[in-house]
């Protein structure tokens, strides 16, 4: 076991903190379990997933909670606790490729990271979109894990924790398989279904750092899920239908808070399409607040919402078009004309926006020539739409999700994909626009880990704990590396079929058949 890291650091990070919520505080005998995010601190606190979890494990007095990410370990934030001497560790895990991060916070911490080998250390719980959406892979590793919307199911772990964690391992383990959102690998169960949704509260973060992607920045879930219908998002699939935030709701949150914020983020899939989106920008703007926000659709900006984002000081905004090819585009679900991109474009730059970037997927069924040449025009038009503005442009291979019509592609072969990517690259350069992408190989792995059973799991162990490259412990975990880009079909079985999920099968598979076919893709 390796020795614990100096923490001075992060004890002057903890200093710069400012709480926003008044946590009771721990009792006598209150477990001691710890909250973790398997990424940096600077990217741990920018995510509300993990200050949901945070927050409600904070909120029970018979709870000793502390913090650690992957920066951080084999310790916790506050006092360089050993992560081992914990009775639980809870994980938001929101990306696959983090999986091996969590498994390398569990070996640097002395834990064995495969489930079957711990039989006296901490309970590892984990939750999150990626193992909602397929919890096989970190069957191997977690003792529990919760789908879908935690709302209610968080609830029931943390009291279940509060009243049972100084219990035996095996009662405990029992008690969470009974939860209804709870999958407990190896123990008897119900069988875990996704629960209904629940309209709110929503989340926001219970604590403001200088040290976050986004400093002292109070993050607000504006909105969950996505009015949108593209066949490739699994927002779309795991959290309908679409919820937003309304402006008294927000005005209640910051009423409440300890502490006072100068800045908030809108944080939602598409931050717009709120009905309250006008309302909750002027009324913050109005006590002096700054505003920042995530994802915008063009369809959602008509000329009353391009000029109150630019009026708030916006200089910088993001569209996610996914295709340069307005048939393709229709296709994917995606059921925008470009017209709408050139003319939200053109409205957001004249309101001050000085920075653009968009979003461009590659690999997807039928593309041709006729679709690069489709956003090559595309990529003109919108460069003459925001009249010499910055612009740049990601390029991004499409990873297949479960509950998702994409479950069923065949992904393109890595190679394939890589000269793909370079040829649009080349073609976005040509344009005098700025590409960025990101490697075909990190996608393929992530294939791997969204479609892949128990077996991934096992090989990221592999990885970490005896130092095997990833292509060998894929071998020696005895996965199959080309399920990915195997062909699929309604009957094809996947490691989530256990699952009660949030779509059926049989609606997927009709998707994606007219996806593949060639005609517009059509709502669920």
């Amino acid at each position: 076991m390796r020795r614990a890291r100096p923490i001075s650091p992060f004890r002057t990070l903890a200093a710069r903190e400012t709480v926003l919520e008044r946590f009771p505080q721990p009792g006598r005998g209150a477990l001691p379990v710890a909250a973790g995010y398997p990424a940096p601190y600077r990217v741990g606190m920018a995510n509300l997933g993990f200050h949901f979890l945070y927050g409600n494990l904070r909120r029970s007095p018979r709870l000793a909670v502390e913090r650690f990410f992957s920066d951080t370990a084999p310790a916790t934030f506050e006092t360089g606790a050993p992560l081992a001497s914990r009775a639980a560790l809870l994980f938001s895990v929101s990306y696959e490729e983090d999986y091996v991060n969590v498994v390398r916070i569990l070996h640097e911490a002395g834990i064995p990271p495969l489930r079957e080998e711990r039989a006296g250390s901490p309970l590892v719980i984990v939750g999150g979109p990626a193992p909602s959406a397929n919890p096989a892979p970190l069957a191997a590793i977690a003792d529990a894990i919760a789908l879908g919307e935690g709302e209610g199911t968080l609830d029931a772990i943390v009291r279940l924790l509060g009243e049972e964690g100084g219990g035996s391992r095996p009662a405990l383990l029992e008690g969470l398989a009974k939860l209804p959102a709870v999958l407990a690998p190896g123990v008897p169960g119900p069988g875990a279904v996704f629960k209904e949704p629940i309209d709110g509260p929503f989340s926001h973060s219970v604590i403001l750092t200088p040290g976050s992607v986004f400093p002292d920045t109070l993050l607000v879930e504006s909105g969950r899920g996505c009015p949108g219908a593209c066949a490739f998002c699994l927002a779309t699939s795991l959290y309908r239908p679409f919820r937003f935030l309304r402006a008294d709701a927000l005005e209640e949150i910051l009423s409440r808070l300890a502490a006072p914020v100068r800045r908030v983020g809108l944080v939602s899939p598409a931050v717009a399409a709120s009905p309250d989106f006008a309302r909750i920008v002027r009324m913050l703007a109005s006590r002096g607040v700054g505003v920042a926000m995530s994802s915008l659709r063009a369809e959602d900006l008509d000329e009353e919402k391009a000029r109150l984002i630019g009026s708030i000081g916006t200089t910088s905004v993001s569209l996610a078009p996914e295709s340069g090819s307005e048939r393709m585009r229709y296709r994917l679900g995606k059921r925008v004309p470009n017209e709408l991109y050139f003319n939200a474009a053109a409205r957001l730059a004249e309101a001050g926006v000085r920075q653009f970037t968009l979003y461009l997927l590659i690999g997807f069924p039928g593309e041709d020539a006729e679709t690069v040449a489709a956003t090559k025009g595309f990529l003109g038009g919108f460069r003459k739409a925001v009249g010499g503005r910055s612009v740049s442009v990601h390029v991004n291979a499409l990873v297949p999700k479960a509950w998702t019509p994409f479950q069923f592609h065949a992904m393109p072969p890595e190679r394939s994909l890589e000269s793909l990517q370079s040829a649009t690259a080349r073609m976005i350069g040509a344009a005098g626009l700025r590409a960025r992408t990101k490697s075909v190989r990190s996608a393929v792995r992530q294939a791997l880990f969204s479609l892949g059973d128990e077996r991934i799991g096992r090989a990221a162990a592999i990885h970490v704990t005896a130092g095997l490259s990833w292509k060998k412990a894929l071998a020696a975990a005895g996965v199959d590396a080309e399920f990915p880009h195997a062909e699929k079909g309604p009957e094809t079985p996947f490691p989530w079929d256990a699952v009660s999920g949030p779509v059926r099968r049989s609606v997927l598979w009709r998707r994606f058949e007219a996806i593949s076919a060639g005609g517009r893709d059509g709502e669920p």
